[in-house]
């Protein structure tokens, strides 16, 4: 179980002091990652064309000031790439730390409970149909979205069913396993039953996860759920440290403890889409990043740790990113790799340390 928070906890002076660190921490790392690939930017004429870019509407390279080749590839093709890793990174990370706060288990989040394979079915779903409802994007986000949706529902239900109406770990645990097994082996099928070579390809490159599709016109619905994810979870930061002291003791504070569960599962559900219809599955980034935060900051206090888990997420995965375009020279290694080879070792320390065994912790 997660630490329970005291009513009356002041802020903790620590974890404000980490704030304004890890927001530089997180500025000097999207510079310094922007000069990372197969083509090496020295770090001055990074930060040159951003800041003429931003600052000044380009007049450095219309005076010949930049190679054209290098503005392109800063500007045009990595910048979004580090942009959307830091949101996918936000995303992933907050949905984590508010999943395990509303369902009091340290091992929850997107990609454990489900959510994450099921919007990725969603997505395979949007792209090997011939339907097309909505554009491009926009389609694949929706139908990410319905299938995050349906996998959270099912946990949900499976894990309040299997605990007698109240929601237990290590029940939400095995429902996720099982919604996990279940969404991995739609997609499969999805692709087993498509006829176009292409398409299958694609599918299986998207399924281990990659923030390479990124672009200037894919970051705005991203951006969109995040920041409103961002705001909405930190409103309701209040609410989520209730609720971390047990569902009868929030319920005495005035808590409709149904009702927030079922909104924020909803709203984690709809973030997590954004991303993944654009990333694939990229796990374990939700479950790492808060017990670092909480590590951190010495706190469970979820004022504290949404914001820190923010600005740690999108600092890890793009470097994690950055890890993955230049380890192999021109091979780009997927993220989703990376991502696992660091957080399934993370999951297993965590029940251990937890002492899962059998029913009941």
């Amino acid at each position: 179980m997660l630490p329970v928070i005291k009513k009356r906890e002041k802020w903790n002076l620590r974890g404000l002091f980490l704030f304004p660190l890890l927001a530089v921490f997180l500025g000097v790392s999207i510079v310094c990652t922007l000069r990372i690939g197969s083509t090496d930017i020295p770090v001055s004429e990074v930060f040159g064309i951003l800041r003429d870019q931003i600052f000044h509407g380009g007049l450095g390279l219309a005076a010949g000031q930049w190679e054209m080749p290098h503005f392109q590839i800063i500007w045009n093709i990595r910048l979004p790439r580090v942009l959307f890793g830091a949101l996918c990174g936000t995303g992933l990370s907050l949905c984590g730390a508010v999943m395990q706060a509303l369902v009091r288990n340290p091992i929850a989040d997107p990609y454990v409970l489900g959510i994450s394979s099921g919007a990725s079915a969603g997505a395979a779903l949007a792209l090997l149909s011939p339907l097309s409802v909505l554009a491009g994007q926009y389609q694949t986000a929706a139908f990410a979205f319905i299938g995050a949706l349906f996998s959270a529902s099912l946990v949900y239900s499976m894990a309040k069913a299997a605990g007698g109406g109240t929601i237990r770990p290590v029940a939400m645990l095995l429902s996720g396993t099982a919604v996990n097994a279940v969404m991995s082996a739609v997609t499969s099928f999805l692709i087993f039953l498509a006829k176009s070579p292409e398409s299958i390809a694609a599918v299986y490159n998207w399924q281990m996860g990659s923030i390479a599709a990124a672009q200037w016109n894919t970051l705005l619905l991203p951006f969109i759920s995040v920041i409103a994810g961002f705001a909405l979870f930190l409103g309701f930061s209040r609410h989520l440290n209730m609720m971390m002291m047990g569902d009868e003791d929030a319920a005495a504070m005035g808590i409709n403890v149904s009702q927030v569960r079922t909104f924020m599962f909803f709203f984690c559900s709809a973030v997590v889409a954004s991303l993944v219809s654009v990333t694939g599955i990229i796990g374990f980034v939700g479950l790492v990043i808060p017990h670092i935060s909480r590590l951190l900051a010495k706190s469970s206090d979820n004022r504290i740790i949404l914001p820190l888990s923010a600005l740690a997420g999108s600092s890890y995965l793009i470097w994690a990113d950055a890890l993955a375009r230049s380890c192999f020279g021109g091979a780009e290694l997927p993220l989703g790799i990376i991502t696992a080879f660091i957080g399934a070792p993370f999951f297993l320390y965590l029940m251990i340390r937890k002492g899962y065994k059998g029913g009941e912790k």
